[in-house]
């Protein structure tokens, strides 16, 4: 939930947008993500041609303003760039199992 705060939020504030690397995530898991938010209908416009992939001309849905204002709380506690995976491993460790990750 807060990564796709986080992401929602950045597309919305359009100062910095979103990179895989702020989110230790690898090129191709964040298109994937960026897709998923698309197809559940957060965010529009995404620009895919080939292998070219760009979030510049992408805007929120009515949907994604809405998951923005529900989830609002979670400002208070928002990070940095150089604290976000501070931030997203706290929930991470919240909903983990406690299994190991595979490899």
């Amino acid at each position: 939930m807060k990564i796709t705060y986080s992401i929602l939020r950045e597309l919305h504030k359009g100062i910095d947008l979103p990179k895989p690397k702020d989110y230790c995530l690898k090129q191709r898991e964040f298109e994937n993500f960026i897709f998923f938010l698309e197809k559940e209908g957060y965010i529009e416009r995404v620009l895919r041609i080939d292998t070219f992939f760009s979030l510049k001309p992408a805007r929120l849905t009515k949907k994604g303003y809405k998951f923005l204002e529900s989830h609002q709380y979670l400002e208070d506690s928002y990070p940095d760039k150089q604290d976000m995976m501070k931030w997203l491993q706290a929930e991470k460790e919240m909903y983990s199992n406690g299994a190991d990750e595979e490899d």
